[in-house]
């Protein structure tokens, strides 16, 4: 079309005071802009910018009614927003005769309404017009099988046509280099919010657009207002901040991703060298503990976001979070539950928890005993959900903590295992434990029972006879998953403790689950059986094969004397192990395991001859020290436990040449 046409069209258009509710006048005035625009003629271009000069108010109202029009899920409107910044890029425009405030937040409601998620009439009458329009082309198809095209070359089936909008983005931000929104600060907010937004917005057109391309539009708008042109930048770092809240709440996309990536690179960066702004940084993690969600999932996606960006911070900004987490516990129980969450993952995150390896007052004083002593009050807390959370999340810091050795030292001091009540398990937190492993509430009874797991190993297994007593007690739990914790629980101190105290709770507790209802219990006690007797005995009749034991060279004929020197040559506790595997309480539960690990063919040889190796041993031992042999007992629950052994698997049936075996077995 001629460009003087073009030019009276638009000129007519607009002098016309716009087309009502005829959304065609605005088509048509669009269309024409667009292409007097595309024109290289720049004299026609000048002459339409002084005729549009003495009509500038109709004519951004003309366009501002066009940019707010809903038709057709927002086409007319974003077209509209695209001749709009097209017209304010164009060669020798007069901007700030063409800009509006009013346009502007027009402008950016179109957006806003493109990318809105559309109704299911509408998506399904926009299908079958595009199948209309195709006929039997199978391209639709196709591109729908391809949805990581570069930058959406075809529209999709609901009308979004991912090319305008990256358009549009790219206008919009080569517009905001020459027009400085710091006399606009409505419109400054409003383009943060809608950037903001757009990410969230987009989720569902994931498909059509390029969304690592769409992030990276996003990225660089918002970092351009983040200049002095467009205002105080620290207002508008807050801005940003508080805009893009829902994006780093929400779970793990690539949206939250974006603006983890943003906060914590872009807005940091900057705030290095501008205290105000570093003041806006430091107080996002509270501004987010504050929104954080009260359901577990949401409020773990919270903490996560919390901790990226803390570990963003300097080391100063860093320490005032935590102080802010430990005044945290102290308040409401959205609060607390949420510290309790936050400081297991600032301890194991952030350097130097316990301060300097040099400094000894710096452990008194670290933070990192701050938060482990704030855990630990948590542990009581009134509301059982925060008991059960500090429970586990001590846990959790018991556990890392106990693979450095200062750490581990630290760690005891804090938790009052120290001097001679490590030895016997005594501390600080064994009342605690006391109460909390028969608490009322079935999670707190569980993570009780997960943190006496972790503490068995710092401690070497040595724990209050109280304890065991109640992690026993814990294994005849109405709660499955309290059985099994406790099951756990128990079998680790007697993995790592030989003592009798260990030993004896472990033996009347564990091997009675092997009746319990539940089959995965059963298996369980099973197999903590074989790992912690059968193993524990052929690893003994191991050593002594090996090599032959000798008595002490003070050794006493006395009857005590002897058995005790006896019992040190056998290492692990096997002769207190042995002992009290006959116990009327515990035997018919061992008589019921060896016979079900007979049947499945997991009693093997070794067992036998380490038994016999042992029955050897204690008779040559005795026959070393001149005493009759008709007198000669074998250890108590040795002859018991190789019946046993003998009785309930085949390969295990073998004859013994010795004639201390007959003995043994009517012991």
């Amino acid at each position: 079309m001629d460009e003087e046409l073009l030019l009276a069209r638009i000129i007519a258009g607009i002098e016309g005071g716009g087309g009502g509710d005829d959304e065609s006048h605005y088509h048509e005035l669009v269309a024409d802009l667009k292409s007097l625009l595309e024109t290289d003629d720049d004299e026609i271009l000048d002459r339409f910018y002084v005729s549009l000069s003495s009509t500038a108010s109709p004519f951004l109202r003309c366009f501002s009614a066009a940019m707010d029009s809903p038709v057709e899920s927002g086409r007319l409107a974003i077209s509209a927003s695209e001749a709009y910044l097209s017209l304010l890029l164009s060669t020798n425009c007069p901007v700030f005769t063409f800009f509006s405030p009013v346009a502007f937040l027009s402008l950016l409601g179109s957006i806003r309404r493109y990318l809105k998620p559309r109704h299911r009439e509408d998506s399904g009458a926009a299908s079958q017009g595009n199948k209309k329009k195709r006929g039997r082309g199978g391209g639709s198809r196709k591109n729908a099988r391809n949805p990581g095209r570069e930058d959406g070359d075809e529209t999709e089936e609901g009308g979004l046509d991912a090319k305008l909008v990256f358009r549009v983005l790219e206008r919009l931000g080569s517009v905001l280099g020459f027009v400085h929104l710091d006399r606009f600060p409505d419109s400054l907010k409003s383009l943060v919010q809608t950037v903001s937004e757009i990410p969230l917005l987009a989720l569902e057109h994931s498909g059509v657009l390029n969304y690592d391309r769409l992030m990276e539009m996003c990225g660089r708008i918002l970092g351009g207002v983040l200049s002095s042109d467009h205002g105080d930048v620290p207002l508008t770092a807050a801005e940003i901040s508080k805009s893009l809240t829902p994006l780093l709440l929400m779970g793990k996309h690539q949206a939250r991703s974006f603006a983890l990536r943003f906060v914590s690179r872009k807005i940091m960066g900057l705030a290095k060298d501008n205290s105000e702004l570093k003041k806006v940084v430091c107080n996002l993690p509270k501004f987010l503990v504050h929104k954080a969600p009260e359901k577990a999932e949401p409020r773990g996606f919270a903490v996560e976001a919390i901790l990226e960006i803390v570990k963003a911070m300097e080391v100063e900004d860093q320490s005032e979070f935590v102080d802010f987490v430990m005044k945290m516990g102290q308040g409401k129980s959205n609060l607390r539950i949420l510290a309790v969450d936050l400081i297991p993952l600032l301890m194991s995150s952030l350097g130097n928890p316990f301060g300097s390896i040099s400094s000894e007052d710096g452990v008194e004083d670290s933070w990192g005993l701050g938060c482990l002593n704030a855990l630990v009050q948590r542990c009581s807390d009134s509301s059982a959900l925060i008991r059960a959370r500090a429970l586990s999340n001590l846990a959790q810091v018991v556990g890392f903590l106990s693979g450095d050795k200062r750490s581990r030292s630290i760690l005891k001091q804090a938790l009052g295992f120290t001097g001679g009540e490590t030895s016997e398990g005594k501390g600080r937190i064994t009342d605690l434990l006391k109460k909390r492993c028969v608490d009322e509430k079935a999670a707190t009874r569980r993570a009780a029972l997960l943190l006496v797991t972790k503490l068995t190993s710092l401690l070497g297994g040595c724990f209050d006879v109280s304890i065991l007593k109640t992690m026993g007690t814990s294994c005849s739990d109405p709660l499955i998953s309290i059985r099994k914790a406790a099951i756990s629980a128990l079998s680790e101190a007697f993995r790592i403790c030989t003592d009798e105290v260990v030993t004896t709770e472990w033996l009347h507790s564990v091997p009675r689950m092997v009746m319990d209802n539940e089959t995965s219990i059963q298996e369980e006690c099973e197999n903590v059986f074989h790992e912690l007797v059968l193993e524990r005995i052929s690893r003994a009749g191991n050593s002594l094969s090996q090599g032959s034991a000798s008595l002490p060279d003070n050794w006493s004929s006395s009857s005590k004397d002897l058995d005790r020197d006896i019992e040190a040559l056998f290492p692990e506790g096997v002769l207190v192990l042995l002992r009290e595997l006959c116990n009327s309480e515990v035997s018919p539960w061992v008589k019921k395991i060896c016979v079900s690990l007979g049947k499945k063919k997991q009693l093997k040889p070794r067992v036998a001859l380490a038994l016999q190796s042992i029955i050897k041993e204690s008779e040559s031992l005795w026959l070393n020290r001149s005493m009759p042999i008709n007198k000669w007992t074998a250890p108590a629950g040795l002859g018991f436990f190789f019946q046993r052994c003998q009785f309930s698997s085949k390969v295990c049936r073998m004859g013994v040449s010795s004639p201390s075996l007959a003995v043994a077995r009517q012991k």
